[in-house]
């Protein structure tokens, strides 16, 4: 049988007046299998070490030292507030009530959400530590406001707008890195109403962000779906546009927050083409199914491999006429199409005639 263990001793002292417990430099040690239950506000200014399990009904603010390898519980009856001065981590974290961080939340083990919504931001993220898990997740549990995630395992984001539970997954990477995610439910043409070509239609109603703190950091994402809408659109220098792969990455400036929602393609496959073709060493370079400005770069290349011409700049401003130099003989040259690192590379062959 678990043993009770009230707060309220030389350690604690519990004033009426502002229905408050104090530790005031004392410290407590709430042992494997022992439940220490607060039902009014806690402040901690001593020292508390967690193996059991510890309910909080009220708020608590730790403004010293704080170990929890246990369980700690927020099941109030009205929105309750974790504030402290510094990182708080918690061991294991059971959600049965409306809680808002005022400080950054760390989840070591396991969250599991039962009921009420955590409220947090970007200077008060919760995150979940590599390897930590949770359960539990839905529309009447889960995160408003920013998540980080350390790791490179695979993980769905546990977002919502404190009604609705929107999460989205990212799957596991081939090295560490902080992702740090969320979500608005606001239309993402109030962010820019320009759409690429290739954008058949947009979700109007939500998007998601998601960050890497690594500048070679990427991710690939995936939304549950229940429409057409059935690719990832991301902001790409003011334009809504396709990712192909749903892969973001240095690409699409994932290092400072990618904004994305849901989108329907115009099946506009990327393609580029010379003409005429056969050329006498003049010729325009047709590009298709891009964003106009994307960074790319065209080379020409010889049979052998020799780079005879190449430009870089975006996709409006190489849709252009070219000129082949003039010592070139009559020969056959491969046009290619350097895009963005997770994207292929376009070839097109054509013929110089003199």
């Amino acid at each position: 049988m678990k043993k009770i263990i009230y707060s309220f001793g030389v350690c604690l002292m519990a004033t009426q007046i502002q229905a408050q417990v104090y530790n005031n430099g004392a410290e407590l040690f709430v042992s494997e299998g022992a439940v220490v239950s607060f039902n009014t506000d806690v402040v901690n200014d001593g020292k508390i070490t967690n193996n059991g399990k510890i309910h909080f009904q009220k708020n608590f603010d730790n403004l010293s030292l704080l170990k929890s390898n246990g369980t700690v519980v927020f099941d109030g009856n009205s929105m309750q507030v974790l504030r402290s001065p510094k990182e708080v981590s918690f061991g294991q974290l059971l959600l049965d009530n409306d809680l808002k961080l005022e400080t950054p939340l760390r989840v070591e083990g396991a969250l599991s959400f039962r009921r009420g919504v955590i409220e947090s931001s970007s200077q008060s993220p919760l995150i979940f530590s590599a390897g930590s898990r949770y359960d539990g997740a839905s529309d009447f549990s889960h995160i408003k406001g920013v998540i980080s995630k350390e790791g490179s395992e695979s993980f769905e984001f546990p977002l919502g707008d404190g009604n609705n539970y929107r999460a989205f997954r990212v799957a596991g990477n081939h090295s560490n890195q902080t992702l740090t995610a969320s979500y608005l439910y606001r239309s993402p043409l109030s962010i820019s109403e320009k759409i690429s070509e290739n954008v058949d239609a947009i979700n109007q109603n939500e998007y998601w962000t998601l960050k890497s703190e690594s500048t070679r950091g990427s991710a690939k994402i995936s939304l549950a779906n229940g429409s057409d809408l059935d690719v990832i659109a991301f902001l790409d220098k003011g334009t809504w546009s396709i990712s192909e792969d749903a892969s973001l990455s240095a690409t699409t400036d994932l290092a400072n927050g990618t904004l994305f929602t849901r989108a329907k393609s115009r099946n506009i496959q990327p393609a580029i083409g010379v003409y005429p073709n056969p050329t006498d060493g003049e010729f325009f370079l047709k590009l298709s199914g891009m964003n106009e400005t994307e960074l790319i770069t065209v080379d020409v290349v010889n049979q052998d491999g020799s780079r005879v011409l190449q430009k870089t700049g975006t996709v409006k401003e190489l849709r252009k006429a070219y000129v082949l130099p003039e010592h070139l003989p009559a020969t056959e040259l491969t046009v290619r199409v350097v895009r963005g690192d997770s994207k292929k590379p376009l070839y097109q062959k054509m013929i110089l005639n003199k």
